[in-house]
Formats: structure tokens, C-alpha cells, sequence
């Protein structure tokens, strides 16, 4: 009798519910929309650094050769970054722990030099994802963070350093 009583409750369990694979939260996702104009923009100012030569791109954790230079990012210290889709009155800043060969763990912030002693400054150029207030579909405002490192001066550097007379 318990026999037939587990049988029947297992032949009462295999036959319901849906097929394997049905999504029965709600409807199936479709297409992600394509990007506006606007979003496209921006994101193509903030990828433009990454592209320019002389740019290495790392994630947390990876070493990287920039020029003779190990560099490697350690961690996120501070994120008050603009999120890229809001008009702010200050932009905020990223500082970011890297580790540099002949220089050790030191604090980066974004455009500002790290001075190399008997060589070109190191510069922290670019870092990817960018903050979002509400982030487009399709667009992970988690992803992997990247950074973009540089030897030298930039340009604006340059136009402000004293010229000799």
C-alpha cells in the first residue's frame, strides 16, 4: 500500500508544472534597443583615451607595461565620479591604489602625474565603466572596471609649463 501511495505521488509530481526551459516570471525578453545618439556620445568620450597610442589598459589586479614600467591597479579607493548621464557642478574624482615598479603602492587620481624619478611621468588617462544615474538597456554599469595608463606629459601640461624666455 505505501508502495502504490509513492508511486503516486511521485507520478502526480513529474506531470506538472511547465515544460523545462519556460520562463514563468513574465514575458521573454526581446532585442535590447539600439543605443540614442546621445548615449553613443558619450560613450565614445569616455572609450576615446583608451584608443589614443601610447595607452595600456588594465583591470584590477592585472600588471601591465607602460613604457619600461610594471604597473598594476590594486583597488578602487574613491568613486565620486559624474555619473556620465547627469550634469553636475563638480565632475568628483576616482583614486585608485596601483602598485609601479620603482615606486611601490601608491594613490592615482584621474589626469593627475605620478612623477618617475629619471623618467616620464606615469598618468592615469582614462577608467571604464562610467558612473550611471540610470544606466540605457544593455549597458552593465557593474562591468569589470578599466584603466588607462600613459607616460608623459598631456598636451595641457604642456601648454601651461613655463616657457623659456
Amino acid at each position: 500500500m505505501r508502495t502504490l501511495l509513492l508511486l503516486l505521488a511521485l507520478a502526480g509530481c513529474t506531470g506538472s508544472g511547465p515544460p523545462a526551459g519556460t520562463n514563468t516570471v513574465g514575458p521573454e525578453p526581446g532585442p535590447t534597443p539600439p543605443l540614442s545618439e546621445e548615449y553613443r556620445a558619450m560613450l565614445n568620450a569616455v572609450e576615446a583615451p583608451f584608443r589614443e597610442p601610447g595607452t595600456v589598459t588594465a583591470r584590477l589586479g592585472e600588471e601591465v607595461s607602460v613604457g619600461n614600467l610594471r604597473v598594476r591597479p590594486l583597488a578602487i579607493l574613491e568613486d565620486t565620479r559624474c555619473p556620465i548621464d547627469l550634469d553636475c557642478m563638480h565632475g568628483g574624482r576616482i583614486r585608485v591604489r596601483v602598485a609601479v615598479s620603482g615606486v611601490g603602492e601608491t594613490e592615482m587620481d584621474l589626469f593627475r602625474i605620478l612623477p618617475i624619478t629619471g623618467g616620464d611621468p606615469l598618468r592615469l588617462v582614462a577608467v571604464a565603466p562610467p558612473r550611471w544615474h540610470s544606466p540605457p538597456p544593455g549597458i552593465d554599469p557593474n562591468a569589470a572596471r578599466r584603466f588607462g595608463f600613459r607616460r608623459g606629459l598631456a598636451v595641457e601640461d604642456d601648454l601651461r609649463a613655463p616657457r623659456p624666455q
